[in-house]
């Protein structure tokens, strides 16, 4: 299992930033290294207020030659599974990617606690990696070290770089006015 963890500060409200970041996402998509689109493809809303959304992300990774004639380009991308608190103070998450994975495991949580005195936001992202080794015999021998080790680059690396992008690009929307247009 691998973890990873990425941290990041912001000059706005935590409420304001979470709330843009669980209804913005799309806005974001183009700043993101990458990251084609990302479109919410479900959202359901709970008698306690919190709110579980499905986002799929379509991305284009530079992938190495060798694996891009087993990587296709309906491969390259994720559901984003994530169950909101509805105050907002949380998020807990679980991708499936579409390459691989019956034999990942991707969930954590992300945080948003208040700093600066309450004018400001620390977004906390955690998370942890599973890859079930038994899962990967569906992928030819020759194959198995360089898609595992894709697979560790894309989600150890693409995904914590693109929450601090997304957070950082949803603090320059924020700047510029742009606010959520749903309730919490």
């Amino acid at each position: 299992m691998k973890d990873f963890r990425c941290l990041v500060g912001l000059r706005h409200p935590p409420r304001d930033v979470a709330l843009a970041v669980r209804d913005l996402m799309s806005k974001v998509a183009p700043s993101l290294e990458h990251v084609e689109r990302i479109d919410m493809v479900r959202r359901i809303e709970s008698p306690d207020g919190g709110i579980a959304l499905v986002n799929e992300w379509r991305v284009n990774p530079t992938l190495p030659p060798a694996l891009g004639n087993v990587v296709t380009r309906d491969k390259l991308g994720w559901l984003d599974h994530a169950e909101w608190e509805a105050d907002l103070s949380a998020c807990r998450w679980r991708i499936e990617p579409y390459f691989m994975g019956e034999a990942i495991d991707c969930r954590g949580v992300t945080r948003f606690e208040p700093a600066m005195g309450g004018r400001g936001t620390r977004a906390q992202f955690e998370g942890q990696l599973d890859i079930d080794p038994s899962a990967l015999l569906s992928v030819p021998l020759a194959w198995r070290a360089p898609a595992s080790s894709a697979v560790e680059m894309l989600i150890g690396t693409i995904i914590p770089r693109n929450f601090r992008k997304t957070v950082e690009a949803i603090g320059e929307l924020l700047e510029q006015g742009d606010q959520p247009t749903s309730t919490p």
